[in-house]
C-alpha cells in the first residue's frame, strides 16, 4: 500500500522537472525551437548591409584607379627619363671615345712640355709653329674634359630622376595592391552575409533583383526614346540635346551590363568607369576616378541638376558617382550585385551619402 500511495507522486515530481528543464534549455538555446517558431528576417536590411560593404569594396575600387591614374601619369614620365638616360649613356660613351683618341694621338706624337720645344726646334719660326700646335692640343684636350665633365653630371642627374621616379611608382603599384585587397575582402564579407541566408530566403532576394533590373531595363529604355523623340523629351524626362545627350544615352545604352572594379567598358563597368566611357562619348574627357571628376565638375544644386550632370556620394567610406537623367533619378554602376541601374539620386540608401552635382564643363 505505501509503495502503491508514493509513485504517482514520484510520477508527478519526474514529469514536472522534465517539463522544467526543456523549458529552461529552449530558454537558453540548448534545444533547437521548432523552425516555424524562428522569426523572420529583414530582407531589406540585409540588403542595405550588402550595399553597405559593396560601398566599401566600390570606395578601395576608386583608390585602386586614382594609384593607377597616378602610376600612368609616373610611368611616362619614366619613360622619357629612361629614354634620355639611354641618349646620355651613348653621348658619353662618344665623349670617352674620343678622349681616348686624343690621348692616344697625344701619347704617340710625343706630348713634350711646349717650353722643351724651343731646344728642339732649329730656328724660331719652327718653334712658333709647334707650339701653336701644341697650345690647340691642350685647348681640345681642356674642352673635352669639360664636356666629359658636363655629360657624366647630366647622366647622373637623370639617372637620380629615374630612381626617384621608380620609388614613386613602386609606392603607387602598392597602394593599387592594398586597395585591391581591400576591395576583395569586402566583397567576400558580402558574400559570407548572403551565404548565411536561408534558401528560401536567397530565392525572395533573388526575385526582388530580378524584379528591380527589369524594372531599370523598362525605364532606361523608356528614357532612350524620350531622349531621342522631340525637343521637349516628353516621358518624364527633361530636354537634352548635344554632348550631354550623346553621355546619357551611352550611359542608359549600359543598363543590365555587369559591375566589375576598375573596368571602363564595353560590356562591364565601375562607377567612374561608366561616367568616364559615357562623357567620352560626346569628346569630353574624365578622369578614371570618383574625386578627380568631383574636381573636374563645376557644383549645382540638386535642384538645377540636368541630364548629363554627375551626382556624388562621399559620405564615410562610400565613392560613388552616378549620371543624372532628370526628375531625381541616375543610371549608374551601382555594385556587382545589381550591376549598371537607374536609381534615385536620394533613395533610401544613396540619401545618406549624398555630396552634390558636378556638371561637365567641354
Amino acid at each position: 500500500m505505501l509503495r502503491n500511495s508514493v509513485r504517482p507522486r514520484h510520477t508527478t515530481l519526474v514529469t514536472t522537472l522534465i517539463a522544467t528543464l526543456a523549458s529552461a534549455l529552449l530558454a537558453t538555446g540548448g534545444l533547437l525551437a521548432p523552425a516555424a517558431q524562428a522569426a523572420p528576417r529583414d530582407l531589406e536590411e540585409v540588403r542595405n548591409q550588402v550595399r553597405t560593404l559593396q560601398a566599401q569594396a566600390e570606395a578601395a575600387t576608386e583608390r585602386y584607379n586614382r594609384a593607377r591614374n597616378e602610376l600612368g601619369d609616373v610611368q611616362a614620365q619614366l619613360d622619357v627619363l629612361k629614354r634620355k638616360a639611354k641618349r646620355e649613356r651613348a653621348e658619353l660613351q662618344q665623349v670617352l671615345g674620343a678622349m681616348d683618341d686624343l690621348a692616344r694621338s697625344t701619347y704617340t706624337s710625343g706630348g713634350i712640355d711646349a717650353s722643351l720645344q724651343v731646344l728642339l726646334a732649329d730656328d724660331p719660326t719652327e718653334f712658333l709653329a709647334q707650339a701653336a700646335a701644341l697650345n690647340q692640343v691642350a685647348s681640345a684636350q681642356s674642352a673635352s674634359l669639360r664636356r666629359t665633365q658636363t655629360t657624366r653630371l647630366r647622366l647622373a642627374q637623370t639617372e637620380a630622376a629615374v630612381r626617384d621616379k621608380e620609388s614613386i611608382a613602386k609606392k603607387y603599384r602598392d597602394e593599387m595592391g592594398e586597395a585591391k585587397q581591400e576591395a576583395d575582402d569586402r566583397l567576400q564579407a558580402a558574400e559570407d552575409v548572403l551565404a548565411g541566408l536561408e534558401e528560401a530566403e536567397r530565392r525572395r532576394l533573388a526575385a526582388l533583383a530580378a524584379s528591380e533590373r527589369q524594372a531599370s531595363l523598362a525605364a532606361a529604355a523608356a528614357a532612350r526614346r524620350a531622349l531621342s523623340g522631340s525637343s521637349s523629351a516628353g516621358g518624364g524626362v527633361p530636354a537634352v540635346s548635344g554632348r550631354a545627350a550623346a553621355a546619357v544615352q551611352y550611359a542608359l545604352s549600359q543598363v543590365g551590363d555587369r559591375y566589375v572594379a576598375a573596368a571602363a567598358g564595353p560590356d562591364a563597368f565601375d562607377c567612374s568607369g561608366l561616367t568616364m566611357t559615357a562623357w567620352r562619348q560626346a569628346g569630353v574627357s574624365l578622369p578614371h576616378y570618383s574625386y578627380s571628376q568631383w574636381n573636374s565638375t563645376r557644383r549645382i544644386p540638386l535642384s538645377e541638376a540636368r541630364p548629363g550632370d554627375l551626382v556624388f556620394y562621399f559620405g564615410g567610406s562610400v565613392h560613388h558617382v552616378g549620371m543624372y537623367i532628370g526628375n531625381g533619378k541616375m543610371v549608374h554602376a551601382a555594385n556587382p550585385g545589381d550591376g549598371v541601374r537607374i536609381d534615385a539620386v536620394l533613395g533610401p540608401w544613396y540619401n545618406r551619402y549624398f555630396s552634390g552635382v558636378g556638371r561637365v564643363v567641354g
